[in-house]
């Protein structure tokens, strides 16, 4: 249903998604509620910067906290049948997160090597995100 209104009225939305590295794998995480793998990260609310969307995000759907994140950036696109303004924060980790994901929302998770990367089709932000590295 909200893909259709989407569709008709065509929205503007503006989200925060953080990408994790663990060494050169990338956190990608499955939601309940689209097809594939994306960056954790989410809607930003009225009165909230990127960056506190961003963190607020990550701690919600996979419990990582953490006090910043580096701003790398962002894309705008038509996704999922809306305008969408992404921008981009990266969190570099020496060793992989304990998740605590929220099952509601995010129902899987997965570090990516470059090599899983590059075999998967990749859409959205994400594909963007990805292009701006190369």
């Amino acid at each position: 249903m909200a893909r259709l209104w989407w569709g008709f009225a065509h929205p503007s939305h503006e989200g925060a998604q953080v990408a994790v590295y663990v060494g050169a794998d990338l956190l990608l995480v499955r939601q309940s509620y689209r097809v594939g793998w994306h960056l954790p990260g989410g809607g930003i609310k009225r009165g909230e910067t990127p960056e506190v969307a961003a963190r607020r995000e990550l701690a919600e759907e996979i419990g990582i906290v953490v006090p910043a994140l580096v701003s790398v950036g962002f894309a705008c696109g038509m996704w999922d049948g809306r305008r969408d303004r992404v921008h981009f924060f990266e969190l570099q980790l020496t060793e992989p997160p304990t998740l605590r994901l929220d099952n509601r929302e995010i129902v899987a998770a997965l570090l990516a090597t470059p090599n899983q990367l590059a075999q998967m089709t990749l859409e959205g932000p994400l594909a963007a995100f990805l292009q701006r590295r190369t």
